[in-house]
């Protein structure tokens, strides 16, 4: 393995930790591993105010256990996530992991993009505007002012697409109708991901829980009925039991809560599942 953080966006304290496999001379190789390999991008929740540790590392551990590169994404929090702040957060990510992809080991043409809570709306606007020609234009002038700083991360960003090949929203925040005062107080207010859905959105998983008291479990169900209605490939989880935040829904990351139902961290494995099937029928 090797792990390393790449500083995307210092003004913001915006980086990417990464852990990718670092697979040794071909004969020696685990022949369960791909190569290259798919990728997730994870963005953890937090409320736009600070990012949560139980999404972090336990989500990271079980992509990596399924044979998938990380990149945990700190975007633009508090003070700075104003605007499309955190939408050009996101895409920097994927455009940087698409342009090391070769060095990485990554196939270029699998990179996910998976959210929890506020981290969910994140990886909703990758889907959602990645076509953006505005905020394309806001990209390019940032990225190019950094790397005239001399922040190399920046640096031909431009030259690939920010286009994620899957997203995987957990929980997720999609608009702020339901509670508008809270997000407009810190000026998160950028992107109505349910409006903005069109056929040109990714492939979506998502899933959500029936009693989550924190997300209205009905921003899911919206999401995925504005997917349907566009005709844009999902796969929906509604779990019956248990609150917001689950991460991977194990104990490991939830130790801190009651036992959990086993069937909630079934989801992991119903995604990464789903992303192979789903690439595969491309």
């Amino acid at each position: 393995m090797r792990s390393f953080t790449v500083d995307l966006n210092p003004d913001r304290d915006v980086t990417l930790h990464a852990t990718v496999y670092d697979l040794p001379a071909v004969a020696e190789r685990p022949t369960s591993l791909e190569d290259p390999r798919p990728a997730v991008i994870i963005c953890p929740g937090g409320g736009y105010t600070f990012l949560s540790q139980r999404e972090t590392d336990p989500p990271a551990a079980a992509f990596l256990a399924a044979g998938f590169d990380t990149f945990v994404l700190r975007y633009s929090i508090g003070v700075h996530a104003t605007g499309p702040n955190p939408a050009i957060d996101v895409a920097r990510a994927v455009r940087w992991v698409r342009l090391h992809a070769a060095d990485l080991g990554v196939d270029p043409d699998r990179i996910a993009v998976l959210g929890f809570s506020a981290g969910g709306h994140v990886a909703a606007m990758s889907a959602t505007t990645w076509n953006n020609p505005a905020l394309a234009a806001q990209e390019r002038a940032e990225y190019e002012a950094l790397s005239a700083r001399g922040v190399e991360a920046n640096a031909g960003l431009m030259t690939v697409s920010s286009r994620p090949d899957a997203v995987l929203p957990a929980y997720a925040v999609f608009n702020f109708d339901w509670k508008p005062d809270d997000f407009v107080a810190i000026g998160v207010e950028y992107q109505d991901c349910i409006a903005a859905v069109t056929d040109e959105v990714p492939p979506v998983f998502l899933w959500t829980t029936d009693e989550d008291q924190t997300v209205p479990p009905s921003q899911s169900l919206r999401f995925a009925q504005a997917l349907s209605a566009a005709c844009v490939p999902f796969e929906y989880h509604h779990f019956q039991r248990r609150v917001h935040g689950l991460a991977t829904g194990t104990q490991v990351a939830n130790n801190d809560r009651p036992p959990l139902p086993e069937n909630v961290s079934a989801w992991v494995g119903l995604a990464t599942a789903w992303l192979r099937a789903t690439w595969a029928a491309r």
